[in-house]
């Protein structure tokens, strides 16, 4: 039997590198065995190859490949899905043209999961129903219905309608199973039974919808939702985000500062709330997003901002550790507060939202928002003082367990074709006083994004200085940031650290992987990346940094509003390899496996997107889970086959005192 590298392999069968890995983690292809660090395959593997791009060339998604393994006793569901393949000749552009619609549509509608094409990246191939979906989703549209709302509408739909198809899936497997009849008859019995089970589930869900949207129209159902009235006014002073951040105690309230920019935003209180989980909460919460804008009616000046949202995403799903709690933080939250104060170059606004039971009177509850947006502008909010003594904060210098946890992964580095993986550790201290560590942080990182997130009696904090995605009108930012060094004690120090850096073929190695890693992500919403040719260095408080900015165009429709939110093109950011490691699922799993840590919030997206799509989300860390009688800080730091356990401890003790020096007194 012949034998392969994946180099190899990858030639043979015509097939990328990364697609064999993807394929991989997708179960749609064995494992590979091990000789030492060596994954050896054979020609099972180049059969297997062949065998998935035919299946793909004839219109079955991967998920039906997965399905029609030999491991399928019956072939049953082959013969079924051969019989009923859809023929994959049309690519985007013509099936856009031949549903009349634009092609982001196309890229609207498959993002969302409700076409899947087939075929290699770029080259996308759809079948000849898609046209009918798209052309009766254009009608909906034409009808009045927002292109929002018709996505998060398909999406809760799917996402329940894929549980009802696994569940018939199984009927059927059982049927066959107690049948032990010819499999032709089987075949045909099932033929007969799909359109029967769909129309039964059809007929239902017309039936249910024809019946309480005629309950709706008659005010008959109590808890209609008559929605949100937003009014904003510009205040005639500058406001003090931190103070008027402290002066909510619990409920929701979130802070969000950029000291260079001279910006902030502060959220109290909760109007909407979008809580999606699991590995879709990112499309789940952009389609939300969309959805609430719809029924958001705003007033007051032409030039306010718009509507805030606030919040954050998990960095994984499926956690089963419980250290530290983060119960209050769940796999997303995005919060539309009462009140918003927005701190920016032309000003400060207050924003004032409510919700409209049915029934209200809008007039009546806009003026009660004016009266208390008015009692707000002229109210005092006491500073939060700052005490000018800085004491230096120590992290834990002995950590035995994270020594470990690295020589675990650099072992298991060398062993498999995993290049890099970050691990983090947690370092517990007493109580702080959360008013005055945020105002400490604001000058000490000027080049950071300061947040809070504070959820009952629990706050989450810190100063991040990585940025995942800003979207500003037309123009998408990101950073690739990878690579770090200590700070010197005095400039030429300073100077020379940095040259080392730069100089360094491990560490631009290393940087450069996680520039072409979000370029080629982006590339998948058909952004293309624009870079600088050298990287540039990122100077903290205690650290330095290797950072290469990223930026892109977005299409925007008429009247400004987005069909790209800076939500759904986070989703394709997160996780990076700067806080995951590489190949970024390999480097999950084995997170997931061996760290033994719920991340939480750390090192995920958190940040602000408004109802029009724009916003910015930033990587949380240099961060602290802060309880009314204890702070939980996390830092990590990234794994390669020749890390030094001791020496990654080291660097993570310089992480950590980002915050540990500005909780001292």
């Amino acid at each position: 039997m012949e034998h392969f590298r994946v180099e190899e392999l990858s030639e043979a069968a015509g097939v990328a590198v990364d697609t064999i890995r993807y394929y991989q983690r997708q179960q749609l292809l064995a494992a590979p065995r091990r000789e030492g660090r060596r994954a050896i395959y054979d020609t099972s593997h180049l059969d297997r190859l062949s065998e998935i791009r035919r299946l793909a060339d004839e219109g079955f998604s991967l998920t039906q490949i997965r399905s029609l393994s030999t491991d399928d006793a019956s072939g049953l569901l082959a013969d079924l899905a051969e019989q009923n393949a859809a023929d994959p000749e049309l690519d985007k552009a013509e099936l856009a043209r031949r549903a009349d619609v634009p092609e982001f549509i196309v890229d609207v509608v498959v993002s969302a999961g409700l076409i899947a094409p087939s075929g290699e990246v770029g080259d996308e191939r759809f079948p000849a129903d898609a046209v009918d979906m798209l052309a009766a989703a254009k009608t909906l549209v034409n009808a009045g219905v927002s292109m929002e709302e018709l996505t998060a509408l398909a999406l809760r739909h799917a996402t329940h309608i894929e549980d009802v198809v696994d569940d018939a899936i199984g009927v059927f497997k059982r049927q066959s199973d107690r049948s032990g009849g010819d499999r032709d008859e089987l075949i045909e019995l099932m033929h007969r039974l799909v359109p029967v089970a769909s129309s039964l589930v059809g007929q239902h869900f017309e039936r249910t919808l024809r019946t309480r949207a005629l309950a709706r129209l008659g005010d008959e159902t109590p808890e209609d939702d008559g929605g949100i009235v937003v009014f904003s006014r510009r205040l005639t002073e500058r406001i003090d985000p931190v103070a008027v951040f402290m002066t909510a105690t619990d409920g929701h309230r979130a802070l969000w500062i950029r000291p260079e920019l001279g910006s902030a935003i502060v959220g109290i209180g909760a109007v909407d709330t979008i809580e999606p989980y699991g590995d879709t909460r990112f499309s789940a919460a952009s389609a939300a997003r969309a959805a609430l804008a719809a029924r958001v009616r705003r007033h007051g000046p032409a030039d306010a901002p718009a509507p805030v949202l606030l919040g954050g995403f998990s960095f994984a799903t499926g956690s089963t550790t419980h250290t530290p709690d983060w119960a209050g933080f769940p796999d997303a939250r995005w919060v539309l507060p009462e009140l918003t104060f927005v701190d920016r170059a032309d000003g400060s606004w207050l924003i004032a939202s409510a919700r409209l039971a049915p029934g209200d009177d809008e007039s009546a509850v806009l003026e009660s928002l004016e009266a208390r947006v008015d009692a707000l502008a002229s109210a005092t909010v006491p500073a939060v003082l700052d005490p000018s003594d800085v004491a230096r904060g120590e992290p834990t210098a002995d950590d035995q367990d994270y020594v470990d946890l690295v020589a675990a992964a650099v072992r298991d580095i060398r062993a498999s074709d995993m290049g890099k993986v970050v691990c983090a550790r947690v370092q517990e201290r007493g109580p702080i006083d959360i008013g005055v560590t945020l105002q400490r942080l604001v000058p000490r990182y000027p080049t950071c994004a300061v947040f809070a997130f504070g959820v009952g009696e629990r706050t989450f904090l810190g100063a991040s200085p990585e940025q995942l995605v800003l979207l500003d009108g037309r123009e998408v930012q990101t950073v690739a940031l990878a690579g770090t060094t200590a700070r010197g004690w005095d400039e030429t120090t300073d100077e020379a650290l940095a040259a080392e850096m730069m100089g360094s073929a491990k560490v631009r190695e290393e940087h450069q992987f996680v520039v072409d890693d979000i370029t080629e992500r982006l590339a998948t919403l058909g952004l293309v990346g624009r870079t600088p040719e050298e990287p540039e260095v990122l100077r903290l408080a205690r650290v330095q940094h290797l950072r290469t900015p990223i930026t892109a165009r977005v299409e925007r429709r008429r009247g400004g509003v987005s069909d790209m939110d800076v939500l759904r093109v986070a989703s394709v950011l997160h996780p990076t390899p700067a806080v995951a490691g590489t190949p970024t699922q390999d480097a999950l799993d084995w997170l997931r496996d061996t760290e033994e840590l719920d991340r939480g919030w750390y090192a995920a997206p958190v940040g602000w997107c408004d109802l029009d799509g724009n916003g910015e989300l930033r990587v949380a860390l240099r961060s602290a889970l802060v309880d009314p009688d204890r702070v939980q800080l996390i830092a990590g730091a990234g794994i390669v086959a020749d890390s030094v356990p001791e020496d990654e401890l080291a660097e993570t003790a310089v992480k950590l005192r980002a915050l540990l020096d500005v909780m001292e007194v």
